[in-house]
């Protein structure tokens, strides 16, 4: 599904998330979610699809380079700039869905690559406010 993914849209994904779905293919980790491939009759919501309402369905659409694979649960998304690939990764990018970006006012880089937007969002996040046993820091 990825390789047909990338023929459909002309773009290449970075190669450590190609990884990453081989060998996980999406999950939700304390409310941090990442998409996969799966086939439409076994999710309400994959890379695919939301590749399709984030460009087609949507009051400003994304540019066709961007790929969405990581809601913030309010509507907004982590997205790849698969226009710039470094080393088998390129920039993740945050993108609010309900801004008019243009040329010159581009959506702000997270981070350099999936890995470091793991490190960061998934697991240093979580361990802000859950220990290693799933305890809630917060309301402790």
């Amino acid at each position: 599904l990825i390789i047909e993914f990338e023929k459909k849209h002309v773009l290449s994904l970075p190669e450590d998330f190609k990884y990453f779905c081989s060998e996980v293919n999406g999950f939700d980790l304390m409310g941090t979610e990442v998409y996969g491939f799966l086939p439409d009759s076994l999710t309400s919501m994959s890379i695919e699809k939301l590749y399709h309402r984030e460009h087609k369905l949507i009051k400003f659409p994304q540019p066709e380079y961007l790929v969405p694979f990581s809601p913030d649960g309010s509507g907004d998304f982590y997205c790849f700039d698969t226009r710039s690939h470094n080393g088998g990764s390129c920039p993740v990018v945050f993108w609010y869905s309900n801004y008019n970006y243009t040329d010159e006012d581009v959506p702000e880089k997270a981070n350099d690559s999936f890995v470091e937007w793991m490190q960061e969002v998934v697991i240093d996040w979580t361990l802000e406010d859950y220990d290693y046993d799933g305890n809630d820091r917060v309301n402790q």
